[in-house]
Parts: structure tokens; sequence; C-alpha cells
């Protein structure tokens, strides 16, 4: 029988629930070392990144990352269950305190397909660079600060981005306030304006030791673009 997406998704999400038990383990005799690494496998009814809507149906999402002293390394991956819409996504960052510094490159296959994930020519590729800079708070005090600089690829207008996250603890789940604002370009909306505004509610739910499930809700709207989004999710991770 010919593999369809939805086999293949389904597929993936097995072997990410097997490398979360390795990595659980490998991380533990690791501990000695500092050496963290962290898998991920979500499940979104729609891909919705800073007020953009970047697919319509599910999506699913694998994860995987290393820290060690301060740096990490990793990979983030969207994958639409529906059309041809992917992602790789590759990261590098460097906490200090509570400022953290991050180095993301962004690739779909929408415009290239696959042989365009080698092309970085300024002319023609389909990658963007970002910079990011934020400032997190205490447990005391749950408010992060964000800005990122696409200085480099597909998006042409350099757009930034300045977003502001407030966590509110509530019977053992969590709601996220969040608001960003685009400062200069043309990426997520037309013009300068708040692009993503909303409150995502999340809520945990155990698997196993070492291993959880959060349930995701989240109402996004993008102002300047007048579009209003409500998603679903579930989260699986090693912890």
């Amino acid at each position: 029988m010919p593999c369809t997406k939805r086999t293949a998704a389904f597929n993936i999400l097995l072997l990410i629930i097997v490398l979360i038990s390795f990595v659980k383990v490998s991380a533990q005799t690791r501990s000695e070392n500092h050496l963290s690494l962290s898998v991920n496998a979500d499940l979104l009814s729609r891909y919705i990144w800073r007020g953009t809507d970047l697919g319509p149906g599910p999506a699913f999402q694998p994860g995987f990352s290393a820290s060690y002293s301060g740096f990490s390394a990793g990979y983030f991956g969207s994958y639409n269950l529906t059309n041809a819409y992917n992602e790789v996504n590759l990261f590098v960052s460097k906490s200090l305190g509570f400022i953290t510094f991050e180095l993301w490159d962004y690739w779909s296959s929408e415009k290239t397909g696959l042989k365009g994930f080698s092309d970085y020519r300024k002319e023609s590729t389909s990658h963007m660079i970002e910079g990011i800079i934020t400032l997190s708070g205490s447990d005391d005090f749950p408010l992060s600060l964000s800005g990122g600089w696409l200085f480099y690829g597909s998006d042409y207008s350099k757009s930034i981005y300045i977003e502001m996250q407030y966590s509110i603890p509530y019977n053992n789940s969590e709601f996220l306030l969040f608001t960003g604002y685009q400062a200069k370009g043309n990426y997520y909306a037309e013009k300068r304006g708040f692009v993503n505004v909303g409150v995502s509610f999340i809520r945990p739910l155990s698997v196993s030791k070492g291993t959880s499930l959060d349930l995701i809700l989240s109402l996004v709207t993008n102002p300047v673009a007048k579009n209003i989004f409500f998603t679903v999710g579930l989260s699986l991770y090693n912890n």
C-alpha cells in the first residue's frame, strides 16, 4: 500500500517516541558533563508563526537539540500533512545569565523543492537567516522580551520583529500572553504594527517519568493583516 503523508508522519512520531526514551537514558549518563539532550514531537491543527499562516491544515513538527555549558544547537522541522509546505530550520544559541543570543537558519521547500536547500546565493536563496536576542525574567516575574532581525535571505525587506511574553500559572497549567510588533519590513504584514497578539493555554499531561505531553490551545490575531486563528496542538517531549 502506498505510504501517505499521514502514515509517514505517524511512523516519524513513533521514531521520535523511541528517541525520547533513548535521550532520557543518555542524558542521565552524561549528567556529570552537563550535557543536555532534548527531543520533541508536536502535532498542530495549523502552523501559525508570529501571526502568519504558514500552510493550511495540520502540521507535524519534530525537533532535536543538544546543550552544553550555555551553548545549544538543534533542529526544528515542520511538515504539512495536507500540502507540500515543509520547513527545515537549524539554530545555535548561547545563554549568558538572563540574556540569550540565537542564530536561526529558516528554510522552506515551497518555492524550490529539496534542490534549493544548498543554495545560499543572495539573489536566489530560499533561506532566511535571523539573529535573535532574548531577555528573560525570573520565576517571580516571568516576563520575556525578544527581538529578531531577518538580516539575510529571501526576506529582502529584512524584517525586524519584537515580542513580549508573560506567563501566568493556573491550576497546574499555564496561560501564555504574547504580543509581537513588526518594527521594520513586510514579512509578517504589509506595514509596521502589531502582527501577533494572543494567548496560549498549556495543560501538561504526564505520560511517564521523564516524558511529558502537553495540550496547547492558542488564540492568535494579526491586527495589521486583520486575521484571527484558533489552533489546537499536542507536544510530546522529554524532561
